[in-house]
C-alpha cells in the first residue's frame, strides 16, 4: 500500500527543515552534518534497506554514466571558472588530498541516505523504477538548496544553480544505482564526480 503523498510531501520538508534549521541558530556549525547522518541512521533502522553493496554485473551502460558523470564534472568546472558568479570558498585553496577522507564520508552518508534508504523506501511502496530515480534526484538537488537561506547573499546564485546541477547529477547517480543494483556503485560515481570538480577547479 502506498503513503499518502501529502504525508510524504510532510516528512520531506520536515527532513530539511531540520537538515538547515540549525545552521541559522549556529552559523557555521556542523550541526546540519549530524542532522544528516543521524537521519540516515534513523532511516535504515525504520527501513531497513540492505546494504546492496555486491553490483550486478558490469555493463557498458555503467562505463556511459560514469562517463557522463565526468562531463558533468567538467561542464560545472568549466561554469564556475569562466563566469562570475561568486562562490563561498576559494578554489585555488583546495588540497584534494587533505579533503578526500571527508569527501568520501559525506559522499557515502548522502549515497546511504538518498540511494539506498529512500530509494529502498520508495521500491517498498511500490513506485516505478525510474520514478524513483527521478523523485531521489529532487530530493538530493533540494538538500544542496539549503544554504541559500542560511549563507550570505554573495553565495545565493551559486547555491541555487548548484541546487537544480545536482538534480542532474542526482538523476546520473540514481540511475547508476537502479542499473547496478547497489549504492556502492553509486557512492564510486559520487565521489569521482565530486573529486573531479575539485580538480579541475584547483588548477591554475
Amino acid at each position: 500500500m502506498r503513503t499518502p503523498f501529502p504525508a510524504f510531501s510532510m516528512a520531506v520538508l520536515g527532513f530539511y527543515l531540520l537538515l538547515w534549521g540549525p545552521q541559522i541558530l549556529f552559523p557555521g556549525g556542523r550541526a546540519s552534518t549530524v542532522v544528516l547522518v543521524l537521519t540516515t541512521l534513523a532511516g535504515s533502522a525504520f527501513v531497513q534497506p540492505g546494504w546492496n553493496i555486491r553490483p550486478s554485473r558490469p555493463v557498458g551502460y555503467w562505463a556511459a554514466l560514469f562517463g557522463l558523470l565526468l562531463g558533468s564534472a567538467v561542464l560545472a568546472a568549466s561554469v564556475l571558472r569562466l563566469s562570475k558568479i561568486p562562490t563561498p570558498y576559494d578554489i585555488t585553496s583546495f588540497d584534494i588530498v587533505r579533503l578526500l577522507p571527508g569527501l568520501m564520508a559525506m559522499a557515502g552518508v548522502e549515497e546511504l541516505l538518498f540511494r539506498q534508504v529512500l530509494f529502498r523506501w520508495l521500491e517498498m511502496q511500490s513506485v516505478a523504477a525510474r520514478e524513483i530515480v527521478i523523485s531521489t534526484a529532487i530530493a538530493f538537488g533540494s538538500a544542496h538548496l539549503g544554504p541559500l537561506f542560511v549563507g550570505g547573499e554573495i553565495s545565493g546564485p551559486f547555491y541555487l544553480l548548484q541546487s537544480l546541477y545536482m538534480v542532474w547529477v542526482g538523476m546520473l547517480l540514481g540511475e547508476l544505482r537502479r542499473a547496478s543494483g547497489s549504492w556502492a556503485i553509486s557512492w564510486v560515481g559520487h565521489i569521482g564526480y565530486n573529486v573531479a570538480v575539485l580538480f579541475l577547479l584547483s588548477q591554475r
